[in-house]
């Protein structure tokens, strides 16, 4: 029996890929998925390539798990964006590592694995798409993430992803329901979280219309408790959609649109197609149909055309339009694409307009944290933090790992994975909230 452990860096659509390749191998005779990598025969890394430090943080985990292989380790395996973009360089680069396959190879990682064991070295940077056949959940079982399409269309000019990833390619609603089935069946997943490097694309490419909607129906059919989505591009984010979020049950009241900007110049440097108008009224526009839909964005500062004046119309936007929750980015130029071309800023001015957003929003969240006083709020209880001594889990308006948490106070024992009614009773340290469990706080789900 070859034991596989398998690591998975970067974002959570390269988490969902990292779980199509566990459940290839669950699913063959003679692989047995481990979560001790030191135990492992066998280690499989899928890496992140989009930014420098993903680069970076990449090739320090390959090198540290090579190191494994003088205590037992027999074969290490590097997958993903970044073998795809320097494949050969890395091959040729670092003989401790027995196969560097891209994107396109994940329904061949048994293959892979085993014509390494035979001692092989294999090079495979092929793209074609593929179609799971299954999967496997690694995250908390109460929330799964649903990839509904790969590569990107948009080209904005700092982002690789394009040429790693390929054009937009749409699964059918026919694959994706079988995913769903098992999702909610086998995992009973209670949120589930849709990824793309643009959700609102989906389906343009197959059925020749924009077909999220579509697609949002026949999710909210499994009934999961909770929907999100992710990774909303500002100019297909219609006031139907805006309406479906603000009216459907079970679609949580949370919208992620990367804005990247707000000044005009910057965001036609950045080959967006939106200005800063659009951006302002894309956020009204939201506001007026529900103000109570959680608005999250990133923003990417440092760019190479960002002047003073440009820098203070981002700073001003994010003080009087006060997002629930953003990200803030410095510049990484990203070679290949047209920024790359394009004279940096210093590093120094890039860090202090970086540390000066995020102190901002930091205040911002403060300020809207307080307003949520006396609110009662349904949270889904996901664990106790030790340090802290506190249940803690998130309400509709925070998506895992990137946002906000809800700290829990409670005389009832609590279940992860289950819903509660929770009365927020202040602020718990610079970003999350503070609740109490109501006495009849348990909701069905």
């Amino acid at each position: 029996m070859i034991k596989i452990g398998f690591i998975s860096l970067g974002c959570d659509k390269n988490r969902v890929d990292t779980e199509y390749m566990m459940s290839e191998l669950s699913r063959e005779e003679g692989f047995v998925i481990t979560n001790d990598k030191a135990a492992a025969d066998v280690v499989v890394i899928n890496t992140c390539g989009f930014i420098e430090s993903a680069k970076n943080e990449a090739i320090e985990t390959i090198l540290e798990t090579a190191e494994l292989k003088k205590t037992g380790l027999k074969k290490l395996i590097v997958t993903g964006c970044l073998a795809q973009r320097y494949g050969k360089e890395l091959f040729k680069s670092m003989p401790e590592v027995d196969a560097v396959t891209g994107i396109g190879a994940y329904d061949k990682i048994k293959e892979i694995i085993s014509s390494a064991i035979s001692g092989e070295r294999v090079l495979n940077t092929e793209k074609h798409a593929y179609d799971p056949k299954s999967r496997v959940v690694s995250t908390p079982l109460h929330y799964a993430y649903l990839r509904i399409s790969d590569g990107c269309d948009n080209r904005c000019s700092y982002c690789a992803i394009p040429s790693i990833r390929g054009r937009y390619r749409s699964r059918t609603f026919e694959s994706i329901d079988g995913e769903l089935s098992l999702l909610k069946q086998e995992y009973d997943i209670k949120e589930l979280i849709l990824v793309a490097q643009d959700v609102t694309r989906y389906g343009i490419d197959l059925y020749g219309e924009y077909s999220l909607l579509k697609l949002l129906d026949k999710i909210q059919a499994h009934g999961f408790e909770w929907v999100r989505l992710l990774y909303c591009y500002p100019e297909l984010v219609t006031d139907g959609l805006i309406r479906a979020v603000a009216e459907r049950g079970g679609l949580c009241k949370y919208l992620d649109i990367p804005l990247q900007h707000v000044n005009d110049g910057v965001l036609r440097s950045m080959n967006r197609k939106n200005d800063g108008e659009y951006a302002r009224s894309l956020i009204k526009r939201i506001r007026d149909i529900d103000g109570d839909i959680a608005i999250r964005s990133t923003f990417i500062t440092g760019f190479p055309t960002e002047t003073e004046e440009a820098f203070g119309e981002l700073y001003d936007f994010i003080g009087e339009y006060k997002l629930d929750n953003a990200g803030f980015f410095a510049f990484s130029k990203e070679e290949g694409t047209p920024a790359a071309a394009m004279k940096d800023l210093h590093h120094k001015t890039k860090k202090r307009r970086l540390d000066m957003l995020r102190a901002l929003q930091a205040g911002v969240i403060r300020s809207n944290n307080l307003k949520k006083i006396g609110a009662v709020h349904k949270v889904l209880y996901e664990g106790l933090d030790g340090e802290k001594g506190l249940f803690f889990g998130r309400n509709q308006f925070n998506a895992p790992e990137i946002d906000c948490l809800v700290y829990l106070d409670s005389e009832l024992p609590l279940d992860v994975g289950r819903f509660y009614t929770v009365e927020i009773t202040g602020a718990e340290g610079e970003f999350d909230l503070r609740g109490r469990v109501t006495a009849d706080g348990r909701n069905e789900g």
